[in-house]
């Protein structure tokens, strides 16, 4: 007799099969949705497994785009100056060139002061002259005026409206014996107020006389007033003994690319130049970064060959396109920065049998002594020309495609035509009267010339995009909400909800089959039940029968 297995038979019921119902309707149940369940539910931990890892990544790509911005703004160029009456600092690495000058400062740039000191009993609530006031400058760009009313005709309302003006500095002092008014300009000589301007404050203030540098005025006024004046200079300074002045102690149009502050009077060495040590540091920290994501993602994506465990990322098609993006780095060509692409090997970077990037420190210092200017393919985008007197420019937030143009400009055609590449720029002219070419279509859309000389000109502009500001794109493009890696998250966020969708679907036909089955077995045991009656009914009637023999 076979063996009745305890998970589907049980101890015989009254009148009953004596199969366990409950114990075989969840076999049969499991039976038939075990395999699509587990199926699922290893498709719903793996997805959640790679939903976990592509978190991961896209935190590391946040790091990566973040360390190549980092070290895109990071300065190799290194300036210097020899004592502390002028400050000088770089302010454009990708504009800057090799400074070597002596810098005499012989003055500074200073502001006009016009003091007016008043009688003891003056008060900030003293009426002044009701009247229009007219102000400008020296040199004549700068004109404003206010009015002086009934509802504004105090010395506090006057400096109140003095001190408004754009470029004046107005202040109402109590001096201990009286109060005293400062009108101060900016510094630098065209910057202060005129003579008519001054005129127009003395008016307010009851004076007539002119006020002149030195002289004090003591006239018969309601406020007792009397003024000085210090005139406004420009700083004066000797560049290599040439003499340079200024409207400003501070200014970046002496040496490209560079900030000049004048401090004090004194001479000093000014000197700037690309450190081969600075540069080869923010190489490293350039190839750390890629190294970083590259171990990461090599790591996240093995495939788990010979035993070895994979990885969160295995098969993943946008780890995948991530990887391979970061392997060709070093032979990714850089346009833009000569008349050929520049490729990372010529600057001294090589990739290992273990595909990580390192640096020939022998063959960078080659290179840089050879080509100065080729690190800024991998630091510095920029624009050039190979005609010194031509400016070119573009939009930030839409440059044009990086590469070499050729530009053909005509002024003796009515009207001056110019083209790059052969497409048609836009001829006019800017507030100085120099000539502006503008490309307003096709690759070079947004690029902006500006010529010294309205004369014809043949020559080659260039538009280069570093390899770091490069891949600082790329990793914004990745993160960015239409990106590779976003696009990946949403689409394994809906693979997700719908392999739970599955699961619930499921566990329905499971409820259902059993259910089903538990109807079934309850009518089978009704059946079975009955027969059992009626076969101890006929046995009873069997044995009354014999017994009567």
């Amino acid at each position: 007799m076979a063996e009745i297995k305890p998970d589907i038979l049980s101890a015989v019921s009254r009148g009953g099969s004596g199969i366990e119902i409950k114990q075989l309707v969840t076999s049969l149940v499991a039976a038939e949705t075990s395999g699509e369940r587990s199926l699922n539910q290893r498709r719903l931990d793996d997805t959640g497994t790679t939903i976990s890892a592509m978190g991961q990544l896209s935190q590391q790509v946040g790091t990566f785009k973040d360390g190549m911005a980092a070290v895109a703004q990071a300065a190799s160029r290194q300036a210097s100056s020899s004592t502390s009456a002028v400050t000088f600092e770089v302010s454009n690495a990708a504009l800057a060139s090799d400074v070597s000058a002596s810098v005499s400062v012989q003055r500074l740039a200073t502001e006009q002061i016009l003091s007016f000191s008043f009688d003891a009993s003056v008060t900030p609530t003293s009426a002044v002259n009701q009247g229009t006031v007219s102000l400008n400058t020296a040199a004549g760009d700068s004109a404003s005026s206010f009015t002086i009313d009934s509802s504004n005709n105090t010395l506090n309302d006057l400096t109140e409206q003095l001190n408004a003006i754009d470029g004046v500095t107005a202040s109402l002092l109590d001096t201990g014996t009286g109060y005293a008014l400062i009108v101060k300009s900016k510094v630098g000589e065209n910057n202060a107020l005129d003579a008519d301007s001054i005129t127009a404050i003395k008016t307010a203030l009851n004076m007539t006389s002119d006020a002149e540098e030195g002289v004090t005025d003591a006239d018969n006024n309601p406020l007792g007033a009397s003024s000085t004046l210090v005139v406004a200079q420009d700083a004066l300074l000797l560049v290599d003994g040439v003499t340079v002045t200024r409207s400003e102690n501070s200014f970046d149009d002496l040496f490209v690319g560079h900030t000049v502050t004048l401090n004090d009077v004194g001479t000093s060495t000014l000197a700037s130049a690309d450190s081969s040590t600075s540069v080869q540091e923010r190489i490293n920290s350039f190839l750390t970064i890629a190294n970083e994501l590259k171990s990461y993602l090599t790591e996240a994506t093995q495939r788990g060959l010979n035993g070895a465990e994979p990885g969160p990322l295995a098969g993943d098609v946008a780890a995948q396109s991530v990887l391979s993006r970061m392997r060709n780095i070093a032979t990714q060509p850089i346009t833009g920065f000569g008349d050929e692409p520049i490729y990372l090997a010529q600057i001294g970077i090589q990739t290992e049998r273990d595909g990580t990037l390192t640096l020939n420190a022998e063959r960078f210092e080659r290179a840089i002594a050879e080509n100065p200017d080729i690190v800024d393919a991998l630091f510095s985008t920029k624009y050039s020309s190979e005609d010194p007197n031509l400016e070119v420019t573009g939009l930030s937030f839409a440059p044009p495609k990086v590469g070499s143009y050729a530009l053909v400009y005509d002024p003796s055609t009515s009207p001056a035509t110019a083209t790059l590449d052969g497409q048609a720029l836009s001829v006019g002219t800017n507030d100085d009267g120099d000539v502006v070419l503008r490309a307003t279509d096709g690759d070079a859309y947004g690029l902006q010339l500006t010529l010294g000389s309205n004369e014809s000109l043949t020559t080659t502009v260039r538009y280069g995009q570093s390899m770091a500001d490069q891949l600082e794109s790329y990793g914004e493009t990745l993160l960015g909400a239409t990106g590779l890696i976003a696009r990946r998250e949403t689409e394994l966020s809906d693979n997700l909800a719908g392999f739970e969708t599955n699961l619930e679907d499921i566990e329905t036909k499971a409820a259902a089959l059993t259910e089903r089955y538990n109807i079934r077995f309850g009518r089978m045991e009704a059946v079975i039940t009955s027969m059992n009656k009626t076969g101890e009914y006929m046995q009873s009637l069997m044995d009354a029968w014999n017994a009567d023999r």
